[in-house]
């Protein structure tokens, strides 16, 4: 499969459009976003990408220097990691565009990890460190926050100080400005060993869904 033609401009738009327009190139990002990943797994989040699409869009990233391979497994490469605020404006733009009716549904959890770390780091203060599991749509997610960064990785956090479950559907309904993130983790189970760290999580929640909302 031959690669798509540069745009050849000395702009800095159309050099990441050089790296990123490809199709399919950002949805594979954004898999990644949710941690280290096969092959085999990436395909499954991505309903409709043929197999020979997903090896050369990897193969370009690899190339590209956003996605690393060791043995069977791709990462995102710290270059890569810097595409998540990228997906966030994309995700937030996206919230007012029509779905067409033949679209795939997407529920995976991890295509929703980008949108919802790029909210958190927008909402955290450098000052912010918070260590907590987050069960998302029932699959377990490592968040931790610390100096104004958020990371947020699929698999349970051992120890966690925190672990909170909701749905992608709670946290759109907070974004929609129809319900506040501590009425529904009220509904919730919350196993905590401090308090305080709950309180800290549902405020920056509450502060992320507001960001993606386009209340602040």
């Amino acid at each position: 499969m031959s690669r798509a033609k540069h745009y050849s401009l000395n702009c800095p738009i159309s050099l990441s459009l050089d790296l990123l327009g490809n199709r399919w190139a950002l949805l594979v990002l954004r898999e990644l976003h949710a941690g280290p990943s096969g092959f085999g797994k990436l395909r499954d989040g991505l309903p409709g990408i043929a197999t020979n699409m997903l090896s050369a869009r990897l193969a370009e990233l690899v190339e590209a220097g956003l996605v690393s391979k060791s043995g069977r497994v791709y990462a995102l490469t710290e270059r890569g990691q810097a595409t998540r605020g990228i997906l966030f404006e994309l995700a937030r733009f996206g919230r007012d565009v029509p779905v067409p009716e033949d679209a795939a549904l997407t529920d995976a959890p991890s295509s929703r990890v980008a949108v919802l770390a790029g909210a958190i780091e927008r909402a955290a203060g450098p000052l912010d460190e918070l260590r907590a599991e987050i069960w998302l749509d029932d699959a377990p997610f490592s968040l931790t926050v610390s100096q104004g960064r958020a990371a947020m990785v699929a698999g349970s956090m051992p120890l966690a100080p925190v672990r909170l479950g909701f749905s992608w559907h709670d946290l759109e309904a907070v974004a929609q400005g129809n319900q506040r993130v501590a009425n529904f983790a009220a509904q919730g189970e919350i196993a905590a060993q401090d308090p305080l760290q709950v309180a800290a999580l549902l405020d920056l929640l509450q502060k992320a869904m507001d960001i993606y909302g386009g209340f602040k």
